[in-house]
């Protein structure tokens, strides 16, 4: 018969061992093929297991520093989709003293259960056996003597490092300025601390996607330090004070590059074709079209930009999208753009782009056609 998805265990490599008793402990309230050890450090995210990991009776996270330092993007989005619903999910605290950290990471939403590496095996299977089985066999059904017998508890030398705690009043013990800092020309930043941290061993540690820079700033007085902004690509970057090799604070910024800054503005205008031709003096949308569709082809071929999303991407959201322009086709179709559409649409990837649907349930055609742009409509609809 086919395993039943009982307990997922996800890790790093530093965790292994803890990974590998879990499995064996947990052996005995499941068959262990039930059990998945999942590496999130050595994984493609493209396996199919990635479909059915959210399936799993219950998702225990081993929440290590070296777990902490990996996290990018592109995990914190699989953290994300598999943590859930928060009920499932048991966090083991190792090496690191609560996962208030990871929640300011992660939009993870409260509910989840915490262990410590210091608890007996017993409390583990106890809270494991409360979400795969709450109405059948609990831990008193086990021989305990079994689970002593299990392999011993690993002694790994986890760095314990002391992570924030969240105040009552959720004030921040620290902000970081600028909040949003241009990729093109980043400039200086400057670190606003709560309290006072000692100098020689005040470290600031920046992580984005696969980068992780530790630099010691300048100090302007006891609590203000600035330095050059760091190089980083677009998207989040997450600062980390370090006093002693010990966390203090966190924060997030924000990298962005020109493009998505007009990104940015457009979504606090009414009308961003007409706020884009007064700015840019534009003397018509035509213009304007035939200026995004040069840059686009210069764009394409200096660093083969694809214009729609990517395979992986498109399977991870679906057909069905919360925003109102999911590809560049919807915003063409929804402007009138008609030049820059129709050189989307020699694009390979345009057969997926139109059949993408925004919020509001529409594809381009259908965009382009509630806007009384027939001709674009129709070249849509022609591909």
């Amino acid at each position: 018969a086919e395993n039943t998805k009982d307990i997922l265990v996800i890790y790093v490599q530093e965790a292994e061992e803890w990974a590998l008793y879990l499995k064996s402990l947990f052996g005995h309230i499941v068959n262990e093929g039930g059990i998945l050890l999942y590496n999130l450090e050595t994984s493609s995210f493209k396996d199919q297991e990635l479909f059915s990991l959210p399936f799993y009776k219950c998702k225990l996270l081993i929440l290590s520093c070296g777990l902490l330092n990996c996290l990018n993007r592109k995990r914190s989005y699989f953290l994300e989709q598999v943590l859930k619903p928060p009920d499932n999910v048991v966090i083991l605290l190792c090496g690191v003293e609560n996962s208030e950290i990871l929640c300011e990471i992660l939009t993870l939403h409260g509910g989840s259960k915490e262990i410590s590496a210091d608890q007996e095996p017993e409390e583990y299977l106890s809270v494991v056996t409360g979400i795969i089985q709450p109405d059948h066999r609990t831990s008193s059904d086990v021989n305990l003597s079994d689970v002593r017998g299990t392999s011993e508890i690993p002694d790994l030398s986890f760095k314990t490092q002391v992570l924030p705690e969240t105040s009552e009043t959720n004030e921040q013990s620290i902000l970081v300025l600028p909040g949003r800092i241009s990729c093109e020309n980043p400039g200086e930043i400057f670190i606003l601390l709560k309290d006072e941290i000692d100098d020689e061993t005040l470290e600031i540690e920046f992580i984005a996607d696969n980068q992780r820079i530790k630099t010691q700033p300048a100090s302007w007085n006891k609590k203000v330090k600035y330095m050059k902004a760091l190089d980083f690509p677009a998207g989040p970057v997450y600062v980390y004070v370090y006093c002693g090799g010990v966390i203090k604070a966190t924060a997030q910024i924000e990298y962005y590059t020109a493009l998505e800054e007009i990104e940015h503005i457009f979504k606090k205008v009414a009308d961003p074709i007409a706020f884009t031709c007064q700015a840019f003096k534009f003397s018509s949308v035509e213009k304007l079209d035939n200026v995004l569709t040069l840059l686009l082809k210069s764009k394409i071929s200096l660093y083969e930009f694809s214009p729609f999303q990517s395979e992986e991407e498109h399977h991870q959201q679906g057909s069905d999208h919360s925003e109102e322009f999911p590809t560049l086709l919807h915003c063409a179709a929804r402007f009138g753009l008609k030049n820059l559409a129709m050189f989307l649409l020699s694009c390979p990837e345009t057969a997926q782009a139109c059949k993408i649907t925004n919020k509001y349930g529409d594809d381009p055609a259908s965009v382009a056609e509630k806007h009384g742009h027939r001709e674009l409509r129709k070249l849509i609809k022609e591909l």
